[in-house]
Protein backbone atom coordinates (compact mmCIF):
# COMPACT_ATOMS: atom_id res chain seq x y z
CA UNK A 1 0.00 0.00 0.00
CA UNK A 2 1.30 3.47 -0.87
CA UNK A 3 2.15 5.84 1.98
CA UNK A 4 -0.67 8.27 1.17
CA UNK A 5 -3.22 5.49 1.04
CA UNK A 6 -2.01 4.15 4.39
CA UNK A 7 -2.22 7.66 5.86
CA UNK A 8 -5.80 8.06 4.60
CA UNK A 9 -6.82 4.60 5.83
CA UNK A 10 -5.46 5.42 9.29
CA UNK A 11 -7.29 8.76 9.31
CA UNK A 12 -10.58 7.15 8.27
CA UNK A 13 -10.26 4.47 10.96
CA UNK A 14 -9.14 6.86 13.72
CA UNK A 15 -12.06 9.21 12.99
CA UNK A 16 -14.58 6.39 12.63
CA UNK A 17 -13.44 4.96 15.98
CA UNK A 18 -14.07 8.35 17.57
CA UNK A 19 -17.37 9.29 15.91
CA UNK A 20 -18.97 6.06 14.61
CA UNK A 21 -19.87 8.10 11.51
CA UNK A 22 -18.74 7.49 7.90
CA UNK A 23 -15.75 9.62 6.92
CA UNK A 24 -15.76 11.60 3.67
CA UNK A 25 -13.12 13.32 1.56
CA UNK A 26 -14.39 16.81 2.46
CA UNK A 27 -14.08 16.07 6.16
CA UNK A 28 -10.55 14.73 5.72
CA UNK A 29 -9.57 17.80 3.74
CA UNK A 30 -11.01 20.27 6.28
CA UNK A 31 -9.89 18.59 9.50
CA UNK A 32 -6.64 16.83 8.61
CA UNK A 33 -3.50 18.50 7.32
CA UNK A 34 -3.11 16.74 3.97
CA UNK A 35 -0.81 17.79 1.18
CA UNK A 36 -3.25 17.02 -1.63
CA UNK A 37 -6.60 18.19 -2.98
CA UNK A 38 -10.09 16.80 -2.50
CA UNK A 39 -10.12 15.10 -5.92
CA UNK A 40 -6.95 13.19 -5.05
CA UNK A 41 -8.41 12.17 -1.68
CA UNK A 42 -11.60 10.94 -3.38
CA UNK A 43 -9.58 8.88 -5.85
CA UNK A 44 -7.45 7.34 -3.10
CA UNK A 45 -10.51 6.49 -0.99
CA UNK A 46 -12.11 4.87 -4.04
CA UNK A 47 -8.95 2.83 -4.60
CA UNK A 48 -8.95 1.72 -0.93
CA UNK A 49 -12.57 0.71 -1.36
CA UNK A 50 -11.78 -1.24 -4.53
CA UNK A 51 -9.01 -3.05 -2.65
CA UNK A 52 -11.44 -4.02 0.12
CA UNK A 53 -10.09 -1.86 2.95
CA UNK A 54 -13.08 0.51 3.08
CA UNK A 55 -16.78 0.23 2.32
CA UNK A 56 -19.41 2.75 1.25
CA UNK A 57 -22.56 2.22 3.37
CA UNK A 58 -26.00 3.11 2.05
CA UNK A 59 -26.07 6.41 0.15
CA UNK A 60 -23.61 8.14 2.47
CA UNK A 61 -20.73 10.04 0.89
CA UNK A 62 -18.41 8.72 3.60
CA UNK A 63 -16.50 5.50 4.00
CA UNK A 64 -16.15 3.10 6.89
CA UNK A 65 -13.44 0.46 7.50
CA UNK A 66 -13.94 -3.17 6.57
CA UNK A 67 -12.60 -6.15 8.50
CA UNK A 68 -9.66 -6.19 6.06
CA UNK A 69 -9.06 -2.50 6.75
CA UNK A 70 -8.98 -3.02 10.51
CA UNK A 71 -6.60 -5.96 10.09
CA UNK A 72 -4.18 -3.84 8.09
CA UNK A 73 -4.50 -1.05 10.66
CA UNK A 74 -3.64 -3.22 13.68
CA UNK A 75 -0.86 -5.04 11.81
CA UNK A 76 0.90 -1.69 11.41
CA UNK A 77 0.35 -0.27 14.90
CA UNK A 78 3.58 0.49 16.72
CA UNK A 79 2.86 -1.52 19.86
CA UNK A 80 5.84 -0.10 21.72
CA UNK A 81 4.15 3.31 21.76
CA UNK A 82 0.93 2.02 23.31
CA UNK A 83 1.92 2.11 26.96
CA UNK A 84 -0.25 2.43 30.03
CA UNK A 85 -0.35 5.81 31.75
CA UNK A 86 0.75 6.24 35.36
CA UNK A 87 -2.82 7.14 36.32
CA UNK A 88 -4.21 3.95 34.83
CA UNK A 89 -1.44 1.91 36.41
CA UNK A 90 -2.32 3.40 39.81
CA UNK A 91 -5.98 2.46 39.28
CA UNK A 92 -4.98 -1.13 38.55
CA UNK A 93 -2.73 -1.20 41.60
CA UNK A 94 -5.52 -0.02 43.91
CA UNK A 95 -7.90 -2.58 42.41
CA UNK A 96 -5.79 -5.56 43.43
CA UNK A 97 -4.81 -4.21 46.87
CA UNK A 98 -8.38 -4.07 48.12
CA UNK A 99 -9.15 -7.78 47.57
CA UNK A 100 -8.96 -10.65 50.05
CA UNK A 101 -7.48 -13.31 47.71
CA UNK A 102 -5.92 -13.83 44.30
CA UNK A 103 -9.10 -14.48 42.32
CA UNK A 104 -10.94 -11.55 43.90
CA UNK A 105 -8.02 -9.21 43.22
CA UNK A 106 -7.89 -10.21 39.55
CA UNK A 107 -11.65 -9.79 39.21
CA UNK A 108 -11.22 -6.27 40.61
CA UNK A 109 -8.40 -5.74 38.11
CA UNK A 110 -10.54 -6.60 35.08
CA UNK A 111 -13.43 -4.50 36.43
CA UNK A 112 -11.04 -1.55 36.32
CA UNK A 113 -10.03 -2.60 32.80
CA UNK A 114 -13.70 -2.56 31.79
CA UNK A 115 -14.16 0.96 33.14
CA UNK A 116 -11.03 2.34 31.46
CA UNK A 117 -11.60 0.64 28.11
CA UNK A 118 -15.40 0.96 27.90
CA UNK A 119 -15.31 -2.64 26.66
CA UNK A 120 -16.21 -6.10 27.93
CA UNK A 121 -13.69 -8.45 29.51
CA UNK A 122 -13.59 -12.21 30.01
CA UNK A 123 -11.24 -13.53 32.69
CA UNK A 124 -10.62 -17.28 32.70
CA UNK A 125 -8.67 -18.83 35.58
CA UNK A 126 -8.96 -22.13 33.69
CA UNK A 127 -11.15 -23.42 30.84
CA UNK A 128 -13.81 -24.23 33.46
CA UNK A 129 -13.59 -21.19 35.74
CA UNK A 130 -14.71 -18.16 33.75
CA UNK A 131 -15.76 -14.69 34.87
CA UNK A 132 -16.95 -11.90 32.60
CA UNK A 133 -17.99 -8.30 33.12
CA UNK A 134 -18.88 -5.23 31.06
CA UNK A 135 -21.55 -6.66 28.79
CA UNK A 136 -23.54 -3.43 29.13
CA UNK A 137 -20.56 -1.51 27.73
CA UNK A 138 -20.66 -3.66 24.62
CA UNK A 139 -24.38 -3.25 24.04
CA UNK A 140 -24.28 0.51 24.61
CA UNK A 141 -22.20 0.93 21.44
CA UNK A 142 -23.97 2.33 18.32
CA UNK A 143 -23.31 -0.93 16.47
CA UNK A 144 -25.83 -2.72 18.68
CA UNK A 145 -28.86 -0.47 18.28
CA UNK A 146 -30.81 -3.29 16.64
CA UNK A 147 -32.27 -5.78 19.11
CA UNK A 148 -31.60 -8.69 16.76
CA UNK A 149 -27.86 -7.99 16.86
CA UNK A 150 -27.93 -7.82 20.66
CA UNK A 151 -29.76 -11.15 20.78
CA UNK A 152 -27.25 -12.80 18.44
CA UNK A 153 -24.24 -11.67 20.48
CA UNK A 154 -25.99 -12.54 23.75
CA UNK A 155 -26.38 -16.14 22.58
CA UNK A 156 -22.62 -16.34 22.12
CA UNK A 157 -22.04 -15.41 25.76
CA UNK A 158 -24.63 -17.91 26.93
CA UNK A 159 -22.08 -20.47 25.69
CA UNK A 160 -18.98 -18.54 26.71
CA UNK A 161 -17.03 -21.55 28.01
CA UNK A 162 -17.57 -23.43 24.74
CA UNK A 163 -16.32 -20.44 22.74
CA UNK A 164 -13.16 -20.34 24.83
CA UNK A 165 -12.25 -24.02 24.44
CA UNK A 166 -10.39 -23.72 21.13
CA UNK A 167 -9.37 -20.12 21.74
CA UNK A 168 -7.10 -21.07 24.65
CA UNK A 169 -4.69 -22.83 22.30
CA UNK A 170 -4.63 -19.85 19.91
CA UNK A 171 -3.71 -17.12 22.39
CA UNK A 172 -0.12 -16.16 23.30
CA UNK A 173 1.26 -14.75 26.54
CA UNK A 174 1.55 -11.31 24.92
CA UNK A 175 -1.69 -9.49 24.00
CA UNK A 176 -2.65 -9.84 20.36
CA UNK A 177 -5.47 -8.59 18.13
CA UNK A 178 -8.15 -10.96 16.81
CA UNK A 179 -10.63 -9.31 14.46
CA UNK A 180 -13.96 -10.57 13.15
CA UNK A 181 -13.62 -14.17 12.00
CA UNK A 182 -10.27 -14.55 13.81
CA UNK A 183 -12.13 -15.14 17.10
CA UNK A 184 -15.16 -17.19 18.21
CA UNK A 185 -17.33 -14.47 19.73
CA UNK A 186 -19.02 -13.14 16.58
CA UNK A 187 -17.97 -11.40 13.38
CA UNK A 188 -19.06 -7.98 14.61
CA UNK A 189 -16.51 -7.99 17.43
CA UNK A 190 -12.79 -7.46 17.81
CA UNK A 191 -10.71 -8.96 20.58
CA UNK A 192 -7.43 -8.27 22.34
CA UNK A 193 -6.39 -11.37 24.25
CA UNK A 194 -3.44 -12.75 26.19
CA UNK A 195 -2.74 -15.87 28.23
CA UNK A 196 -1.02 -16.06 31.61
CA UNK A 197 0.22 -18.56 34.18
CA UNK A 198 1.73 -18.23 37.66
CA UNK A 199 1.77 -19.95 41.05
CA UNK A 200 -1.99 -19.44 41.36
CA UNK A 201 -3.14 -20.16 37.81
CA UNK A 202 -1.80 -22.76 35.40
CA UNK A 203 -3.81 -21.84 32.30
CA UNK A 204 -5.34 -18.35 32.49
CA UNK A 205 -6.75 -16.07 29.81
CA UNK A 206 -7.85 -12.43 29.55
CA UNK A 207 -10.03 -11.39 26.62
CA UNK A 208 -11.06 -7.79 25.98
CA UNK A 209 -13.99 -7.53 23.57
CA UNK A 210 -15.47 -4.57 21.74
CA UNK A 211 -17.01 -3.70 18.40
CA UNK A 212 -14.67 -3.71 15.42
CA UNK A 213 -14.67 0.06 15.93
CA UNK A 214 -12.87 -0.28 19.30
CA UNK A 215 -9.97 2.01 20.22
CA UNK A 216 -7.21 -0.47 19.43
CA UNK A 217 -4.27 1.70 20.46
CA UNK A 218 -5.68 2.70 23.85
CA UNK A 219 -7.04 -0.74 24.66
CA UNK A 220 -3.81 -2.48 23.69
CA UNK A 221 -1.92 -0.30 26.17
CA UNK A 222 -4.41 -1.16 28.90
CA UNK A 223 -4.25 -4.87 28.14
CA UNK A 224 -0.47 -4.80 28.15
CA UNK A 225 -0.53 -3.15 31.58
CA UNK A 226 -2.96 -5.72 32.94
CA UNK A 227 -0.96 -8.65 31.58
CA UNK A 228 2.10 -7.38 33.40
CA UNK A 229 0.17 -7.43 36.70
CA UNK A 230 -2.00 -10.52 36.43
Amino acid sequence: MENRQQQLLNLVIDNFIETAEPVGSRFLLSVCELECGEATIRNELRELEDQGYLSHPHTSAGRIPTEKGYRYYVDHINKDKNKITKKDNDIFGLAIKSARDYQSSRKNLVKSLVELSNAMVILAFSPNIVYYTGLSNLFSQPEFRELELVANVSQVFDHCEECLDDFFAKVNNQPEFYIGKDQPFGDMLSVIAGSFSNNEVEDGLIVLLGPQRMDYRHNYGLMKGVMEIV
